[in-house]
């Protein structure tokens, strides 16, 4: 098993270009984003799309920063932009854990066009392409050998930053640092679903695409198989049932 250094200990990887064709936001559904964006966004994010808006020092963490193009919930490789349909996901289900909510109120068009207006906010979705959302490969059955096998994985690839029970209590949890300099601790896998979602298909994705702008990277090249990776997402999920809160 080719497994590379643990997760947290790697660089964060950003933006690369690919061959395929960049697909900017349409003009037309930027103007229409616009809107929205100020009624549901700006007070957060800020009115240039920089994380500074007025409400954004009461949030930790802080809120997103629109203009570098890196986007922690994707579908897409490392260091790639996401998709529409990324951004989109977001918006509607929120993050879990942090200070964005669901908006469940507004319609398809309205969502689409906010992504839009996302999008405008940095030249990568101008001049770089899109990545190609990954495959999630059909689950495989959860067992105590996967637990087990699950279990050496994860004191490999992330105890040390998320610590050996899953708090977020490693020994290098201290020292990540995001691409903007501010501290990034790891998520404590036992307080609940994690931000991007509780299901085991969304584990999956965090773990082949990472998270770009911070130090969890992708284990796409680690060597590991769609097997290995689910039993480690079968151990990881199985932390948070095992320290049940609330």
């Amino acid at each position: 098993m080719a497994l590379l250094a643990p997760a947290c200990a790697r660089a964060p990887v950003r933006p690369t270009r690919s061959p395929d064709a960049p697909q900017p936001p349409a003009p037309e559904a930027v103007a229409a984003g616009k809107i929205d964006y100020a009624r549901y966004c700006e007070s957060c994010h800020g009115l240039e799309g920089d994380g500074r808006g007025p409400s954004a020092r009461q949030l930790d963490p802080r809120p997103r920063d629109f203009t570098r193009g890196l986007y922690e919930w994707r579908s897409t490789p490392s260091g790639t932009l996401p998709v529409d349909s990324d951004l989109a996901r977001t918006i509607r289900r929120g993050l879990y854990h942090r200070g964005m909510p669901r908006w469940n109120a507004l319609s398809r068009g309205e969502v689409r066009h906010l992504v839009a207006y996302l999008e405008h906010f940095s030249p990568l979705f101008s001049t770089d392409p899109r990545g190609a959302p990954i495959v999630v490969p059909a689950e495989t059955a959860e067992s105590s050998g996967s637990l087990a096998r699950g279990r050496r994985l994860y004191a490999i690839a992330c105890a040390s930053c998320h610590g050996p029970k899953g708090r977020g209590d490693g020994p290098s949890a201290r020292d990540l640092r995001d691409d903007w300099g501010r501290p990034d601790p790891p998520f404590d896998l036992t307080s609940g679903p994690p931000p991007c979602g509780g299901r085991d298909e969304d584990l999956f994705r965090v773990l082949m695409t990472g998270l770009n702008g911070t130090p969890m990277p992708s284990y796409a090249a680690s060597g590991l198989t769609s097997g290995q990776v689910w039993d480690l997402v079968h151990f990881v999920r199985s932390l948070r049932e095992s320290h049940p809160r609330g």
